[in-house]
């Protein structure tokens, strides 16, 4: 490959990691924009926290559907639609004159994120030589904790000028140059020899292959501890008498401190270490960071540094899982379903481990007791690792 061809190539890769990114933007406008939206509409606490679980729907109600729409209707086009309905929903959600609307627009902004994300892997496989896409792959991992921190960061600059509808109107506007430059920079896919399989054709394999399944089941427990810590940090800061701008800042830095780890992965399994190891260990350290982190007693600076070193080694395993997906795909033609499969498993984690922390939280009377749910989390994906580790050992190459 020349050296022209080789910069072409990571530049098509650049942009479609930074596809992701676009989309994780809408994760992070959220927060910094609740108090407006609350005084705004006169949403309560409940109401307005439905905002942030609706992408999670869409990934535990949508993930293997739209894995297999981008598989059989090829994945460029799906991703460039994905980015145009985040900019149209992110535009109707700046319009909004109602609180209804604007839930309507968070919703239709969870099937867009996903239809843009899921595609990404398929595209990426395509773009880069084989030598280097466990790399690639480890990169794209980062796409979530880099945009949501990134609009952890600007959003409140962004609502200073223009309000939280301003910060709406600006990713829009994002989401739709991106596409253009999608469509710019993507070459179009190649005439099928044959017609593409059938949607239930591809999804009916991936349900049957065990290998999916396990990414499915590992991201599921990763993702629900991990949103579960994040989710209720503020409530620790607030004990330590820390201001919501600075515990924002905390956490957009932790949250951005991910993406490290996903990199790593990339860099790592490229090399050849074991992903069943990496899997294994990153479940261990993240279990005792979480008894630093909440259940130690340890003054606040050790118990952030236990977070830092939570979020950073945790993002081994998305890392991990991205780079796995298309070799456990039971074909070529079913990487975005296994992808989407292992988002189903992400969105279910979130929604059913975070609300077991906070049940646990109330029960024993404090924040302490986190570790042990979060801890229970982090030693199944231990376990899921060994298991992953007997399934390469047997599984058809």
């Amino acid at each position: 490959m020349t050296a022209n061809a080789n910069g072409t190539t990571t530049g098509r890769a650049v942009v479609l990691v930074g596809a992701g990114m676009v989309a994780a933007l809408n994760v992070g406008k959220l927060p910094p924009a609740l108090h407006d939206l609350r005084h705004e509409f006169g949403l309560s606490l409940v109401q307005v926290s439905w905002m942030l679980s609706l992408f999670l729907l869409g990934s535990a109600l949508l993930g293997l559907v739209g894995g297999s729409l981008a598989d059989r209707f090829d994945p460029r086009r799906v991703m460039i639609g994905g980015l145009l309905l985040t900019a149209l929903t992110g535009a109707l959600g700046a319009l909004a004159p109602n609180a209804s609307v604007l839930f309507a627009s968070r919703a239709l902004e969870s099937v867009a994120f996903m239809l843009t994300v899921l595609p990404a892997p398929a595209l990426l496989r395509r773009t880069v030589p084989g030598a280097s896409l466990r790399g690639w792959l480890g990169v794209w991992a980062t796409y979530m904790p880099t945009g949501m921190s990134a609009a952890l960061f600007f959003a409140p600059t962004l609502m200073a000028w223009g309000g939280w509808r301003g910060a709406w109107a600006f990713c829009a506007g994002v989401a739709a140059a991106w596409a253009l430059l999608i469509a710019v920079t993507q070459p179009r896919q190649a005439a099928h020899a044959a017609p593409p399989s059938p949607i239930g054709t591809v999804a009916l394999a991936t349900l049957r292959s065990r290998g999916p399944w396990l990414l499915a089941l590992c991201f599921a427990f990763y993702a629900g501890q991990f949103t579960g810590i994040f989710g209720f940090l503020p409530s620790v800061y607030a004990e330590y008498g820390i201001s919501a701008q600075l515990g924002a800042s905390l956490t957009a830095i932790a949250v951005a401190s991910n993406g490290g780890g996903g990199l790593a992965a990339g860099l790592l399994l490229q090399r050849g270490v074991d992903r069943a190891t990496l899997i294994v260990v990153v479940g261990i350290t993240m279990a005792v960071c979480a008894w630093l982190a909440f259940g130690s007693g340890l003054p606040f600076a050790w118990r952030y540094a236990a977070i830092v070193v939570l979020s950073t080694v945790g993002g081994l395993i998305p890392g991990a899982l991205f780079a796995t997906a298309p070799f456990y795909a039971p074909s070529v033609a079913a990487v975005s379903t296994t992808v989407g499969l292992m988002q189903q498993g992400s969105g279910v984690g979130q929604i059913v481990l975070p609300p077991a922390i906070a049940a646990l939280a109330q029960y024993t009377g404090g924040w302490s007791s986190t570790w042990i749910a979060t801890g229970a989390a982090a030693l199944v994906t231990v376990v899921l690792g060994l298991m992953i580790r007997r399934y390469d050992a047997v599984r058809p190459r």
